[in-house]
């Protein structure tokens, strides 16, 4: 990555204060940006900001590669005002520490419907917006799934394939449902690119982040059926997930498709060319969820455990030395954790891109081990306490064993910087290690416990829910980590 030694924190916007019940792209974005220039904190990590489904909100899975999620666009940071001030304050939701995502997609519903009514799309904007090929067709299969209400798979035979015919007919059928979403997903890039662009000034990058896989009712698989593992009915025979290992000994099934890379390297993998494009259009810098799968993934068959599944091999051989000739690798970085192979370490090593350690699985658990001290990392590596998947530190310090405890006590006690707090301790073991970029998450700076917690892999209750109620808790603790940044040379 093309960055100097920095430090930065993981926040998805979603967990910001907002009157509306759900973090968004308004004022308090803008209010997080200065925080992180004031503590010279320099990354930004966001997850993927598409549109999630209304049963577990995950924003990994999503129908569109591509398109944004319309419910964490600032009602109020819409220039034309086309909602009245009496409209917004009946979806007014008092800031709690999570979201309701169910009342919050219902209320804002309700004052969606309104925008056809209150919108011209044909004027120069929206039209020029459209002319993009990619979010052309992406919105056309958003209109069909939201008319139709099931997977694509199910629709009529003359709503199975994209066309500029289909294109026509959705306009002038559906027009009230396809206006709403060229106006959402409209504002959604102006007010994303405006954000990133005052955070840019305030010397602060964003870092994206893309899952490897995209969901099987999803406008991808829709427009790209032959490059996805599906049988003669356009459904999934194999799907998605992770082997069973130490930390999910089931495995886990992530139900998403799996490609049929054969077909996407015949095409010179101009789909992921696209799409990673796109992408680092709207980040400085973008994290691939599940690295390792373009080298070995894990197919498991429909409806089966993950304990069923098989390996199948990747593209690797091929596909970056292809896609780095159109796509700058200096931005990117790798989730390269779970199965190691040395054919990925070569690849990261010959590109420059660096991965990942996280310091919660880095701490050994055995007093027969090969890990070394944080201190000892490499450069090229971005280094965290934990991830969004992770215990937050406070419940790993509770709930780790007690060989653990001891190793973090002799991390720690090497560091030049000790805290009263362990929780900044362990932050502080990531700072002081010599990799490129040191991330944590607000919920560690806040050392917050296991109620903090924003995602528990291979669950579907109750994740992606935690925010904040008020960015001023954050005051004391930016000098905090002012101090750190500055005495790590991350500043």
């Amino acid at each position: 990555m093309d960055i100097e030694k920095s430090s930065g924190l993981i926040l998805h916007p979603t967990s910001l204060p907002s009157k509306y019940g759900i973090g968004d792209l308004g004022k308090e974005s803008y209010e997080f940006v200065d925080i992180l220039n004031d503590s010279k904190t320099k990354i930004w990590q966001v997850l993927p900001l598409g549109i999630t489904d209304n049963i577990e909100y995950s924003p990994y899975s999503s129908k569109s590669s591509i398109l944004g999620n319309p419910y964490i666009i600032s009602l109020d940071e819409i220039e034309n005002q086309i909602f009245s001030k009496n409209e917004l304050e009946k979806i007014i939701i008092p800031n709690s520490n999570e979201v309701d995502y169910k009342k919050v997609y219902n209320n804002k519903d309700q004052i969606f419907k309104h925008i056809s009514k209150r919108v011209n799309i044909d004027e120069k904007d929206y039209q020029t917006y459209i002319e993009n090929k990619i979010k052309k067709k992406h919105i056309t299969f958003l209109t069909l799934s939201e008319i139709f209400d099931t997977s694509w798979n199910e629709w009529d035979y003359d709503y199975q394939n994209y066309s500029e015919e289909l294109f026509d007919l959705v306009c002038d059928k559906y027009n009230d449902t396809f206006t709403k979403n060229l106006f959402l997903q409209f504002e959604f890039d102006k007010q994303w690119q405006k954000l990133k662009s005052y955070a840019n000034k305030q010397n602060v990058r964003i870092l994206g982040d893309i899952p490897i896989y995209v969901n099987h009712n999803s406008a991808d698989v829709w427009l790209n059926k032959d490059l996805f593992d599906l049988d003669d009915n356009n459904k999934m025979s194999y799907v998605s997930g992770a082997v069973p290992d130490d930390f999910t000994v089931e495995g886990q099934v992530w139900n998403t498709a799996l490609y049929k890379w054969d077909n996407h390297k015949e095409e010179g993998y101009k789909y992921w060319i696209e799409k990673l494009d796109y992408n680092l259009n709207n980040y400085d810098y973008l994290r691939i969820d599940h690295f390792v799968g373009f080298f070995q993934f894990w197919a498991i068959p429909e409806n089966e455990p993950a304990l069923n599944g098989h390996w199948r091999t990747g593209p690797w051989k091929t596909f970056f030395d292809v896609v780095s000739k159109s796509i700058d690798f200096n931005k990117l970085l790798a989730e390269d954790l779970g199965v190691v192979l040395q054919e990925t370490a070569d690849v990261l090593s010959n590109f420059n891109i660096p991965g990942m350690k996280v310091l919660q699985q880095r701490v050994p658990n055995d007093n027969k081990h090969n890990e070394i001290h944080p201190k000892e990392w490499n450069f090229n590596i971005v280094a965290y306490t934990g991830t969004h998947d992770s215990p937050t530190i406070k419940q790993w310090l509770n709930e780790v064993d007690d060989i653990q405890i001891e190793f973090f006590n002799k991390y720690k006690e090497s560091s030049s910087s000790l805290y009263e707090s362990d929780v900044w301790n362990f932050i502080s073991l990531v700072w002081e290690s010599p990799c490129q970029l040191a991330v944590t998450t607000i919920q560690d700076l806040l050392e917050l416990g296991k109620e903090a917690r924003f995602n528990i892999p291979g669950t579907k209750e109750k994740n992606w829910v935690w925010r904040l109620e008020d960015l001023d808790i954050l005051k004391n603790i930016k000098k905090d980590l002012k101090k750190l940044n500055k005495y790590t040379d991350r500043a």
